[in-house]
């Protein structure tokens, strides 16, 4: 998925410019940008209607606004390389089951 953020960012690098080192400590951002991520590749894979590419690019330009207004430094400006060490023990949501569990009595 680390990689999949790394396009991601690659490809709308003006979208995702605010986004500050240590976004992976935070499960907001993790989940969004994994989500984004995953959409854009199913969009380049399987993307047939205009409509989602629509959808996809207003989900990401209120991410940008949402990080936008997030602030901070230009000095905690994330450099994107190879994932933290932390990286790796992250737990990321991988596709939710379709029928989820129901809750104990």
């Amino acid at each position: 998925m680390w990689g999949s953020i790394l396009a991601l960012h690659g490809r709308y690098p003006r979208r995702l410019r605010n986004l500050k080192d240590g976004w992976w400590d935070d499960d907001v951002h993790v989940e969004v940008l994994c989500a984004l991520a995953t959409w854009r590749n199913e969009l380049d894979d399987n993307g047939e209607d205009p409509r989602e590419e629509l959808a996809f690019h207003t989900q990401i330009r209120d991410y940008s606004r949402i990080l936008e207004k997030e602030g901070g430094s230009i000095a905690n400006e994330w450099k994107p390389g190879a994932p933290p060490d932390s990286w790796a023990t992250k737990s990321i949501p991988r596709n939710p089951p379709a029928n989820p569990p129901e809750p104990r009595a």
